[in-house]
């Protein structure tokens, strides 16, 4: 007969067996909460006459004393069971562990806890004076770490509380949608259309089409539409997307000499990370009905049959950028696919300035004929000289672009097969909204020529005087003559110029003082441009920006020659981009020099 097969004890003979739980004397009181919590009986199990505890060994936390829960629980009690001996030194029965219990209710008689030798080598270990302090230290840096945890927690929730009061959606919305330039618009419905939510936007830097051709573009999108408060930060944003003071959890406990309670609550500086943010329509009725209405606003405000001159004209500039944008993604991932070093710093501007070029003239699909000849001959330069440094092969393709460019761009008659779409590279959400949605024409088949050809005639909108009053100065004349001639001249070009005296400093002594200064006067002024851009409109910021130089008093001289910075950079500025031809004007006093 097998031990399985011997008869069960009754549920309250078994009630007799359970042990007396006795502390031991001169133990830690810790040792003896663990033991009690050990060998704490619930009862039997009426069908199998087991014992049920009243936890479960992996839930009594040992607190430091040990791993193995049995022995710390013998470091601080015996469970005695009355009436029963240990058969090795016919002393009172005290219980190894929970498995020895049952065996004592099954009939059997382990031995005691002081005649197992492992169990006792175990206990003396755990009650070492000398394992002690470093238990204590070990807990204590445990409470340190624990109560830091906390703190940091703490944090993190405050930062939550700030996002949710400071950026709270309050529906219905007062007033109405605010004046915007026609690339924010663009991209505003651009946003809302291709987002996968708008309930709230989010992830914008990893949609699988990006929002911009150019993904580097995109942060900056995102704050000019902030600016121009077509979209707002909504407050499921994570705390990461947000600028704080202080900047980081450790640095306000660096700040506090690591006293937790001195820790203040995190306060938003004003900035945040574009991309990481999440967004929301903020005019409507109610969240619900938002984004359909900002969408249905923006798409009557972009319809070219209701634009003036100027507006048809930024239009235009926008659908120019992202046809070349689109080209220079396609150049990026060409090279990509072909094991070719990106483009190399120094040479990015003038493959944009080709791309830009060319796509005045021709469209996209025609474009990317052009990149996929330049980066295939590259490709097979490569294969030709394995020697060569690849990035000389990138440049070459860069070089080809450009040869190639300039013929398309100056040479109507040549005949360039259109690629269709590509796969795996499918237009940007802006270009799509813009060719798609606004302008219902094929980004890839349709050129600026053809878009210029198809726009309806613009409102007419009050215009400024068609020449400046007699004898007046020439920043008059030149505004005039800016808003008058709005084909003329593109403001794209403007800010880009801006950008460039605003980073620019001289190498040379005499110069370095006043390259600084100048610097400075253009941020000044690209600044105010970035700001009037979304509610006036870019060409229109321009014309504020041209007209706001002789604010711009600090005196530089350069070549012996002593003038205002702002007079200094509005005569570089309309040198290079805007001076009217002596023929139009009819007047050599009209062309500004340097």
């Amino acid at each position: 007969m097998s031990d399985d097969s011997r008869p069960r004890p009754a549920v309250d003979d078994l009630v007799q067996l359970i042990p007396a739980v006795v502390p031991l004397e001169g133990v830690d009181a810790e040792l003896v909460v663990i033991g009690e919590r050990y060998w704490a009986l619930a009862g039997f199990a009426p069908e199998l006459g087991t014992p049920v505890w009243c936890e479960k060994v992996k839930d009594i936390d040992t607190a430091g004393w040990g791993h193995q829960v049995y022995a710390v629980a013998a470091a601080g009690v015996r469970a005695v069971v009355a009436g029963r001996l240990c058969p090795q030194c016919k002393g009172p029965l005290s219980l190894i562990s929970r498995a020895a219990f049952q065996q004592v209710c099954e009939g059997y008689d382990p031995v005691c806890v002081d005649c197992n030798e492992s169990l006792t080598a175990a206990v003396r270990v755990i009650v070492d004076p000398a394992r002690k302090a470093k238990r204590e230290a070990a807990r204590a840096k445990a409470e340190e770490r624990n109560a830091v945890d906390f703190a940091h927690a703490r944090w993190k929730q405050l930062q939550r509380d700030v996002i949710a009061e400071e950026y709270a959606a309050v529906f219905p919305s007062n007033g109405e949608v605010p004046a915007a330039g026609v690339r924010e618009m663009v991209g505003a419905l651009a946003l809302l259309r291709y987002a996968p939510s708008t309930s709230p936007v989010t992830a914008v830097a990893s949609w699988p089409d990006p929002l911009h051709p150019d993904s580097a573009k995109i942060g900056s999108l995102l704050g000019t539409l902030i600016r121009a408060d077509l979209l707002r930060i909504h407050a499921s944003s994570p705390a990461t997307a947000f600028v704080w003071e202080p900047a980081t959890f450790e640095e306000a406990l660096r700040e506090t000499e690591g006293d937790l309670d001195a820790i203040g609550a995190p306060q938003l500086t004003g900035s945040f990370y574009p991309l990481a943010a999440h967004y929301y329509a903020p005019h409507g009725t109610s969240v619900d009905k938002a984004g359909e209405e900002l969408d249905a606003y923006l798409t009557a405000a972009l319809a070219p049959s209701g634009m003036t001159e100027g507006r048809q004209e930024d239009l235009l500039a926008v659908a120019r950028e992202l046809i070349a944008e689109e080209a220079l993604r396609y150049f990026t991932n060409r090279l990509d696919d072909l094991n070719l070093p990106a483009v190399p710093e120094n040479h990015a501007a003038r493959l944009s300035e080709a791309a830009y070029k060319v796509a005045e003239r021709r469209p996209l699909g025609e474009i990317y004929n052009l990149v996929w000849r330049a980066t295939r001959a590259a490709a097979e330069a490569a294969q030709k000289n394995p020697r060569a440094p690849r990035a000389h092969m990138t440049t070459h393709a860069v070089n080809r672009f450009e040869t190639d460019a300039q013929r398309a761009t100056a040479d109507p008659g040549w005949e360039l097969k259109s690629f269709t779409a590509i796969t795996g590279h499918g237009p940007a959400a802006m270009t799509r909204a813009l060719f798609y949605n606004l302008l219902d024409s094929d980004p890839i088949e349709t050129g600026l020529p053809e878009l210029r050809e198809a726009l309806p005639e613009p409102v007419v909108a009050p215009r400024a005087a068609e020449a400046a009053p007699a004898g007046g100065d020439e920043l008059v004349a030149t505004v005039a003559w800016l808003a008058s001639r709005p084909d003329a001249w593109d403001p794209y070009l403007v800010a880009a110029g801006l950008s460039v005296l605003a980073e620019e400093r001289g190498d040379s002594p005499e110069w370095h003082y006043e390259g600084k200064i100048l610097a400075r006067g253009a941020g000044q002024l690209l600044r105010l441009h970035e700001r009037l851009a979304p509610v006036i409109g870019v060409r229109e910021a321009v014309l504020a920006v041209f007209a706001a130089t002789p604010m711009l008093v600090h005196p530089v001289t350069i070549d012996g020659k002593t003038l205002n910075s702002g007079t200094w950079i509005l005569d570089r500025m309309c040198t290079l981009f805007l001076a009217p031809p002596v023929e139009e004007t009819g007047d050599t006093e009209d062309v500004l020099e340097e």
